[in-house]
């Protein structure tokens, strides 16, 4: 990567859940200040691991960094408890859409305010529905009951509320119609640009997260097995194979075909 200045750095981690089990063997990741790193891999690569390391969420899993080291703005934060992480200012995005159900829209978004040190709540909303215009409309109504996107716009608003530096997004296409998930993808780049949040973006759809994102780490098994700039990753063979999901013709590869490929796969050689 650049020498930008980093907000946040992994440097060599390993995760252990239950005290054996090793689910991230030598992670480093760099997210540089006000900048968006996606962080890609399939199912069960350890993509929201990481997330949940670097927010301190391992815990309620029985989960620990034990090896390795996590700073973010110089302090080291792996074994902090996930509220003085908070409270500094990352805030993580959990996949699944978790709003309040029984709650309004609005009432999800001042569960965020807590966390506020300037400005009023008041504030907050206007900023937030500046960004996210539909929420506006949808201020009174049940969170449970809106639709997918738009519960998505709520907890992306809610983390908004908390005046972060560092949102951890996880996931946040997951079973969203491909026009909400544009709009929603062109708000975070807005944010990104316009409020100099920077992003860690845990993304499946990796065309997305590379249109998104201009530096990306590729994971697998537990391990980072490549990174560059998006642009030369989206060129990358075997991106192409396995995540953007095109042949060398151009034309979507086929399941009978995997095998294939797993030989061809470079970095597992």
């Amino acid at each position: 990567m650049d020498t930008v200045e980093s907000i946040l750095k992994i440097n060599n981690i390993e995760v252990k859940y239950h005290e054996v089990i090793l689910v991230l063997k030598g992670v480093s990741i760099e997210v540089p200040r006000a900048g968006i790193v996606a962080l890609l891999g399939a199912n069960g690569a350890g993509k929201s691991t990481t997330l949940k390391a670097i927010s301190g969420l391992l815990g309620t899993e029985d989960g620990e960094v034990t090896d390795g080291a996590i700073e973010y703005e110089g302090r080291l934060i792996h074994h902090e408890r996930a509220a003085n992480i908070a409270r500094w200012g990352i805030v993580q995005v959990i996949e699944g859409r978790r709003v309040f159900e029984h709650l309004t829209v609005e009432e999800n978004l001042k569960v965020g305010a807590h966390l506020r040190k300037t400005g009023s709540v008041k504030e907050g909303l206007e900023l937030v529905y500046h960004y996210f215009p539909r929420l506006r409309q949808k201020r009174n109504e049940t969170a449970g009951l809106v639709s997918g996107g738009e519960q998505q716009m709520t907890v992306v608003g809610r983390a908004l509320m908390t005046e972060p530096k560092l949102v951890l997004l996880d996931e946040p296409s997951m079973g969203l119609a491909p026009m909400l998930i544009h709009e929603i993808f062109n708000i975070i780049t807005k944010l990104n640009k316009e409020e100099h949040i920077s992003i860690l973006l845990v993304e499946q759809n990796a065309k997305l997260a590379l249109n998104v994102a201009p530096y990306a780490y590729v994971m697998e098994t537990g391990r980072i097995v490549m990174d560059d700039n998006s642009e030369k990753l989206s060129q990358n063979e075997d991106i192409k194979d396995f995540y953007l999901g095109l042949t060398d013709k151009g034309g979507k590869k086929s399941f009978r075909d995997v095998k294939h490929y797993k030989r061809r796969k470079r970095w597992l050689s």
